[in-house]
């Protein structure tokens, strides 16, 4: 049911206008807004002063002459329809006067949208017509004053004016509402009163999703007001939305005096404010909102939560491998072999042929796979890794292809999807896949060159849509010599090859990688920044590097933990690789041909009688620690 209210200047009014009501409704439906079901309520009221304790539980308002105007001036809440003096209803006024009067000189007083008009019917009725314009009720007395000053006797007008005119000894006639006119406000009533309610019905939805989001949702007009203020944002601040929405914001919610005072710009950008003991961060973007360009949206989040999503988001994707963290601007390195590498990665990115990367333990072979998926056309899809020497036949079968439920012992309910299917649009990175064991090679063959899978215990066939990156260290043509891996899935995965340079073979490389990992380290444990020496570096540019990388790393680790100052030197450098297995120097660059020679049995008593100290061993025998470490590792060689 859709209620209108009815404000009736004088009972006459209120007596013509509800059988009208009535015989309106009772009007077959033509347009969609008559369809609906509308009540009638109704009260007599010449001034909105007589409003104060009234039930506005409507949604439009029909009244006449000021108290319409009243209430639009006094930004009433609930539309209002004016009911129009319309031409006929002045012509039965003036009828009146010339019938009941006998009188040619008349005053028409009221409103503009009243008076308007009445020039041409003083030329019709052939009499004098003065016409007040009025804009409020507190005009009504001077201008009937006006009139009995000019001698008019007869004045046409509204309620309180023609009570006022009767008090000055004047004739009065009341302009009546014409059906015509009554109708009219009818129509329009019921079509503003449908149209509020399906607005209001959509408001009241659109409040519900609002307060549904999980994010602070507040908007401001141009003063600063609060307009919008949803329930999560009361969650986050701690203020009930009744104590918000209608108040100043700064006034409510102080803390965002500190981005932008009030009266000030709104910063369009997003903030980490402080509110008491909660940090929030707030987007603050502008709104256009019902013709007002300086409304402003802010959507806020508690940090906490934000955090706390973050991490179950990292943990859930990150877990799984779907993620290439690198790219080739993480490769440390200016040497031609490094450089030459990469720049044949890159083209190799390009295209979507499988790649082979050989490399040593340690040369970063991930790293390059990592950095291809982020350069190549399927950067937006998933990256998932998994090493083939880490899982056993049966479980690497079923991490690759997935199984349904119930597919063996142990399955998990609903089954599991597989490998292939969460690379799907993306890259699936097959580490030491020389390690894949032989009965399983043919399937994952047929995935490669089919494009598409089944999971364990199904009979359903699941297209993929994957690029294949395989990595091994040792060669697989050999493998496929010895029989211990199938030629057919050898040359399918071999179609574009990258060998990556071990440590030893770029070695310039070396001080800028060194570098690297100790200024990596010196920052995660908090310590002061630190240097390599020339002579350190030139001593890790002469190792071997079993381990490549990986290798350089451990050692830069524990060089960091075990300085003393700010400059890692070379003695530094020999006194953690002492246990370390990485070669003895292959440069001569440490030789000093001047230093005395030292056979086993000096080094041995050297170092017995100066307690196993090797700085103080070196002095007796006369020459460098890094001759006395070579030396060292010259005797356990022989």
């Amino acid at each position: 049911m859709i209620r209108i209210l009815l404000i009736a200047p004088f009972q006459e009014f209120l007596d013509a206008f509800v059988p009208l009501f009535e015989k309106h409704n009772a009007t077959i439906a033509r347009a969609e807004y008559e369809n609906e079901n509308y009540e009638l309520s109704s009260v007599l009221a010449t001034g909105t002063h007589e409003l104060q304790s009234l039930d506005f539980e409507a949604e439009v308002v029909v009244s006449r002459g000021f108290v319409s105007s009243e209430l639009r001036r006094q930004k009433f809440f609930v539309p209002v329809i004016e009911v129009p003096v319309a031409a006929v209803d002045l012509v039965h006024a003036l009828h009146r006067v010339q019938k009941e009067y006998l009188c040619t000189r008349v005053a028409v007083i009221g409103a503009e949208n009243m008076v308007m008009g009445v020039d041409r019917l003083a030329e019709i009725f052939k009499m004098e017509i003065r016409r007040y314009a009025l804009t409020t009720r507190e005009e009504i007395r001077g201008a009937v004053d006006a009139a009995a000053a000019a001698g008019i006797p007869v004045v046409i007008g509204g309620v309180t004016t023609c009570a006022y005119a009767r008090s000055k000894g004047l004739h009065a006639v009341l302009v009546e509402s014409g059906p015509e006119s009554i109708w009219h406000s009818i129509t329009e009533a019921k079509r503003l009163a449908y149209l509020v309610r399906k607005e209001r019905e959509q408001n009241e939805h659109l409040v519900s999703l609002v307060n549904q989001a999980r994010e602070g949702i507040v908007t401001l007009d141009g003063e600063g007001v609060i307009k919008l203020f949803n329930r999560a944002a009361s969650e986050i601040f701690g203020v009930y939305p009744s104590n918000a929405i209608g108040k100043s914001f700064h006034k409510t919610l102080p803390a965002f005096s500190a981005i932008f005072p009030p009266g000030g710009p709104v910063p369009q950008k997003d903030e980490i404010v402080k509110c008491g003991e909660k940090l929030v961060s707030a987007s603050f973007s502008g709104l256009v909102r019902a013709g007002d360009r300086n409304s402003t949206l802010i959507m806020v989040q508690d940090v906490t939560r934000v955090q706390e999503l973050e991490t179950r988001i990292r943990e859930k994707v990150y877990s799984r491998g779907h993620v290439a963290k690198h790219r080739f601007e993480d490769i440390i390195g200016d040497s031609s072999r490094i450089k030459e590498t990469i720049e044949r990665a890159r083209k190799f990115s390009r295209v979507d042929s499988n790649i082979l990367i050989f490399g040593k333990t340690g040369t970063g072979k991930e790293l390059f796979a990592q950095s291809i998926h982020n350069s190549s056309p399927r950067r937006s899809g998933p990256f998932v890794a998994v090493n083939c020497a880490a899982l056993s036949e049966s479980l690497l079968e079923s991490e690759l292809f997935g199984y349904v439920e119930g597919a063996f012992t142990g399955a998990s309910k609903g089954g599991k999807p597989g490998l292939f299917e969460l690379a799907h649009r993306g890259s699936l990175f097959l580490d030491e896949i020389s390690e894949i064991p032989m009965p399983l090679q043919g399937r994952l063959l047929r995935a490669i060159q089919e494009k598409e899978i089944m999971r364990l215990g199904h009979d359903r066939v699941i297209p993929v849509d994957v690029r294949i990156i395989a990595a091994t260290n040792c060669s697989l043509a050999e493998r496929v010599a010895a029989g211990a891996f199938r030629e057919d899935l050898y040359y399918r995965l071999n179609i574009l090859k990258l060998e990556l340079p071990s440590l030893a073979e770029r070695s310039p490389d070396i001080p800028a990688l060194a570098e690297h990992w100790v200024s990596f380290y010196s920052a995660q444990f908090g310590l002061p920044k630190l240097e390599l020496s020339d002579g350190a570096n030139r001593l890790l540019q002469a190792l071997a590097w079993p381990g490549n990388i990986r290798q350089l790393r451990n050692v830069c680790e524990r060089m960091t933990v075990l300085s003393q100052g700010t400059v890692i030197d070379a003695a530094d450098v020999e006194q953690v690789l002492e246990t370390e297995a990485v070669g003895a120097p292959a440069c001569s660059d440490f030789d000093d041909e001047d230093e005395p020679d030292a056979d086993a049995a000096s080094i041995a008593e050297a170092l017995r009688r100066s307690g196993n100290s090797k700085t103080k061993a070196a002095k007796k025998l006369g020459i460098s620690r890094t001759t006395l470490w070579r030396r060292m590792k010259q005797v356990k060689q022989d």
